[in-house]
Order: structure tokens, then sequence, then C-alpha cells
């Protein structure tokens, strides 16, 4: 059975666990027939090999860091809106606890080679260790580079299980090097499938799609046949949000179009703000983004042909508030109107050496995307760099105008 584990700060530690475990965790209350959680990159989560024999050179040495395999009693919570594992504060429930192994991060105090004991300080406490299998050296702190997605699907039959398993399979051997983390399981007795892989390897199984649009058109005609508000110009696929104070081309109140998916979710959360940018920084953005922002969500949207916008929502206001400060400093967008033409090479030029990091123009128009200051850093140069072009053309129309004048004057007077 394929297991994994996945780093808590609150354990100081690697939370081991069994994907399956996993999978049940983040559907545990799910009464959908079809659930689909989408597990964004940046999450720190690694697969477990079969054999863990090798584990690294590991020194014993008073003073080294090791990592110490304990068993914990815990109560497991999953944010079934990224998939992200957390640790309940109800955790003095007697009823609901469960033991899970916990390669938690301790300090040597001693090392005792006649009696082979090892003391180890883990969260204040002094552990005595006699099986040295328990300990294994400190493992990087990794997040995965690569979204990934999960399936719930209550009813399916034996049949059509089969036809995706086969996808499934084939799907896995073309990608041997790259399969640790992928997971399929039928309840023969329950009719139900649980699915977990790479985002966009799963997005190409045909049979696993179609589930997925049959489940949608039901819904949806189940939302038309229960709605009161019969108007076709309802506003109930519109949200509307106000973006931070920051220059902007965009009126103080932005109607956004949302995805039916987020509509509710971003609704359900107390805070959200908005970003908006050009089109032509989508790409990049949404890279920088999945790093950015790790503890509230956001969603990337359409504005118009040439913007777009990114919201980000969530209900802790301090991490919020954290979050879309980061934004707001790192990812400030300005545009600059130029009134003499624009040299591609050398704005470029001048945008890596003053540290913007994204440049878009556009016919006399220059967007920037980056820090406040070196965005002014930015303008200070540019604007010095315009004002003497303009002396040095003046200078050379000045000169051009004399030398016209004295040819014309020698010509006049047969001078040579």
């Amino acid at each position: 059975m394929k297991s994994i584990e996945y780093f808590i700060t609150r354990l100081n530690g690697w939370l081991s666990i069994s994907l399956e475990t996993y999978l049940s965790l983040l559907f545990s209350q799910e009464e959908n027939k079809f659930s689909k959680i989408k597990i964004p990159k940046g999450m720190p989560i690694k697969a477990i090999e079969p054999d863990n024999s090798n584990k690294g050179e590991l020194s014993l040495s008073p003073g080294n860091f090791v990592e110490v395999l304990i068993k914990q009693n815990l109560i497991l919570e999953t944010n079934n809106k990224n998939g992200q594992i957390q640790i309940s504060n109800l955790n003095n429930d007697q009823k609901r606890l469960k033991e899970y192994d916990v390669w938690t991060r301790g300090k040597i105090i001693s090392n005792d080679t006649d009696s082979s004991l090892l003391f180890i300080e883990i969260n204040d406490k002094i552990e005595i260790i006699d099986d040295m299998s328990l300990v294994r050296p400190l493992k990087e702190i990794r997040t995965t580079n690569s979204d990934f997605v999960a399936y719930y699907i209550k009813q399916i039959s034996n049949s059509e299980y089969n036809s995706i398993k086969d996808e499934f399979d084939k799907l896995m051997n073309a990608n041997s090097n790259n399969n640790k983390l992928f997971y399929i399981k039928y309840d023969i007795i329950k009719s139900s499938l649980l699915c977990f892989g790479n985002k966009n390897d799963l997005n190409n199984l045909l049979l696993l799609n179609k589930q997925e649009e049959k489940y949608k058109k039901n819904n949806n005609n189940e939302e038309q046949n229960n709605n009161s508000d019969s108007n076709p110009n309802s506003n109930n696929n519109l949200l509307g949000i106000k973006g931070p104070s920051r220059e902007s081309e965009d009126s103080d109140k932005k109607i956004l179009i949302v995805d039916d998916e987020k509509q509710n979710e971003i609704n359900e959360c107390k805070y959200k703000t908005s970003f908006t940018y050009r089109e032509k920084f989508r790409k990049d953005l949404e890279k920088d983004f999945g790093e950015l922002f790790q503890n509230c969500r956001y969603y990337v949207g359409k504005n118009n042909d040439n913007n777009f916008d990114v919201i980000l929502y969530g209900n802790n206001e301090d991490e919020f508030l954290k979050e879309k400060s980061k934004c707001e400093k790192k990812y400030k967008q300005v545009k600059f109107d130029s009134d003499v033409p624009l040299n591609k090479t050398e704005l470029s030029d001048l945008a890596m050496k003053s540290k913007v990091k994204y440049i878009n123009i556009e016919k006399k128009s220059i967007y920037l995307v980056g820090e406040e200051k070196c965005i002014n850093n930015f303008k200070t140069v540019w604007e010095m760099t315009k004002k003497y072009s303009k002396e040095i053309q003046k200078t050379s129309k000045e000169n051009e105008s004399i030398q016209k004048e004295l040819q014309t004057f020698k010509k006049k007077h047969n001078l040579k």
C-alpha cells in the first residue's frame, strides 16, 4: 500500500500515513455522488518508498539534530479546499483520538555507546531511545512542484471501474518514474472509487472525465429545477469584490466573473480581495502565486481581453492580511504612458537592472510588476534617460540648423 509523509509544523515532524487514510480524511463527510479536490503544488508531501532501509548518513554526535519515530494520539482534519492536513484543536476528545506514526525532530543530548542508548530532546522533553531503527537523519522539507487532484465517486459500476482502471494502469506504465504518488481503489461493497494522482496526468483519463461531466450535468439540471430565480439576467454568477488600494486602471468597485465551481467557496469566506494584472503576465504570475499564497486560497479568473484577476480569500484574518500585504508589496502593477517611441530592448535591460519582476510594453505604454522601490528606481532612471535624450536631440537639431545656415552662407558668397 502506498504511503506518504506530510510535514506538519505544529508537530515539528513528518506525519506518516497511507494514501488511503489521507483520502478517507479528505472525503470523510462527503455526501456528493462525485467529488473532486484540487491539491495545489507547494504542499510538504512526499511518497514513502517500500524499502526504506537506506536512510542516508546518520551522525549521532551530541548537538546534532535527527528525526525519531514516535507514536502520537491525534485527531486529524483536512482542508477539503486544498487538501492540507491539519491537527484538530479538539485533541482532548478521547473518543476521536487515533494513534499515528510521526517522525519528530529532536536534538541529541548524549550518546551512550556502551549501553546503546541515545538521549534526545524532543519538544522540551528528554526521550531515551534504545532502538536505532527508530532514528534517521533530518529530511529536507521540500514542497511538491506539481498539482495533484483527488476524486471520490460514490456510485460506480464494476464495469465502469474496470474501464477507468485500465486507463489508469496504462498511465502508470507510461509514467513509471513518476508514479509514487498515484493511487486508485474500488470498494466493491459500497461501489465507490477513490483516485489520487498528478493533475495533468489524471486529466488525460477519458472515462474519469466523462464521469465528471456526467455529474456536473446532473447537478446543473437539479439546480435549474430548484432555482426560484428564473430571471435570465440574474447576477448569481457574478461576484462584487472591492480591490485593494493601489494604482490601477480599474474602478473602485469591480465585478468579476467567477467560475461556478468557486462561486460559493469564495462567498463563504470572511475576507477577500482582488488584484488585476495584464494578461501577458499571467503565465509567470500563476507560478509565483502558487508559492506566495501558502495559507490562503486564491482563484485566477478572467477580467477582459487584456487583463486577468487574482482573487485572494480566507477566513483567518491574520493570515489573509499577511498574504495580501505580501502580494501588494512584491507584485504591485504600475502603468506608465510615454510621449516618445519606446525601445523595448533598452527598457527590458533597465527593468532587469532595477530588479523589476516583469515588464510588458504595448505601443506607448509600459506595464511593470514588482516591488514599489524597484518600480520607482526604474521610473527615475527612465525619466532621466528621456530628459537627456531630448537634450541630445535638441542639441543635434541646433547643430544641424547651424550647419545648414553655414552651407547656405558659403554657397551665397562662393566660399569654400
